[in-house]
């Protein structure tokens, strides 16, 4: 019997690469019944993990509040989106008030 001499090195999950590549950027939930995108599909992505049925988000949603969701699609915004975003009102946090 010889030695191992080639240990596989623990590898980056698809989870953390995706949560390094977007992690503060702006994303959208994809609605899955055709209509068009709300506030409520936008968050700032903060966390991410896999599950069978897509993937279990932690951001940033609207009116500032931090909330976890789980979700089959979603993307980065568009140049317009963040633009839409922006301007919406959305982005005042609760202690503003």
């Amino acid at each position: 019997m010889s030695p191992i001499t080639h240990v596989a090195l623990t590898s980056e999950t698809p989870a953390r690469a995706y949560r390094r590549a977007h992690a503060g950027k702006l994303m959208v939930v994809e609605p899955s019944t055709g209509r068009e995108l709300s506030s409520g599909d936008f968050f700032h992505l903060e966390d991410v993990g896999t599950h069978p049925t897509g993937l279990f988000v932690t951001g940033l949603f609207d009116n500032a509040r931090r909330n976890h969701m789980m979700v089959s699609k979603v993307r980065d915004a568009t140049e317009d989106e963040i633009a839409w975003h922006d301007n919406s009102g959305f982005d005042v946090s609760q202690t503003d008030i």
